[in-house]
């Protein structure tokens, strides 16, 4: 090495000395680690959700035949921005008991299909039970009628009917109940009596049907 070389060296040397003592620099320690998060902690929960998700997309399997989406599950797919099975939503079948969740509701004004809101009808799902149809509907054990499909709702999604009613407060009281639906076939389709309704069970419908029936006797 050349003398210039090693006085090169000398010097870089004593600098580094200097910069390191001073402490304007320092060298780096390979223990130190420096940690610019926190640990985070990976549980099971992204893998149960996933299960949810296809659970609610397949539905159970009851013998190689898939359940109709309830409305709650209906609304939790839509929420969650899942692609249902189209067999959750398959079209009820003429004679076919369903089991449902109904709702009532008091919005005033023209149905799906043009013509104004009145007792007898009810909004459905059209996947399921098809516009222009009518359908007999139970609660628990009690027969509540035959209804006419004609009416649709933003919420009104999956294996779910929702009651016209004159009162909003009826509405209300009444909630959310399970039951069942029938889809009648087109021959045995008829204009549904009111007074075969089980009136009692929504109150503020007797007097409609007792205006009707006073009209039909004159």
């Amino acid at each position: 090495m050349k003398r210039g070389e090693l006085i090169r060296l000398a010097v870089a040397v004593v600098i580094a000395i200097i910069f390191i003592e001073t402490g304007a620099a320092r060298l780096p320690a390979a223990s130190t680690v420096v940690l610019k998060h926190r640990p985070v902690f990976v549980y099971a929960r992204p893998m149960m959700l996933a299960g949810a998700k296809r659970m609610i997309r397949e539905g159970h399997d009851l013998g190689g035949v898939i359940r109709r989406a309830s409305a709650r599950e209906a609304l939790r797919m839509r929420q969650l921005g899942i692609i249902p099975d189209p067999r959750r939503f398959a079209r009820a079948s003429a004679g076919e008991e369903i089991p449902i969740s109904l709702t009532q509701y008091c919005l005033k004004g023209v149905t799906r299909r043009g013509r104004f809101v009145r007792p007898g009808i009810v909004a459905a799902d059209p996947r399921i039970f098809p516009l222009a149809r009518y359908v007999e509907v139970f609660m628990d054990n009690k027969y509540l009628g035959r209804y006419l499909v004609d009416d649709t709702g933003v919420n009104v999604i999956g294996a779910t009917l929702d009651i016209w009613t004159p009162s909003c407060s009826q509405a209300t009281r009444f909630g959310r109940q399970s039951g069942k639906a029938v889809l009648v076939a087109k021959d045995d389709e008829h204009v549904p009596n009111l007074s075969d309704l089980q009136l009692d069970l929504i109150p503020d419908l007797r007097a409609v049907a007792e205006m009707f029936e006073g009209l039909a006797k004159r």
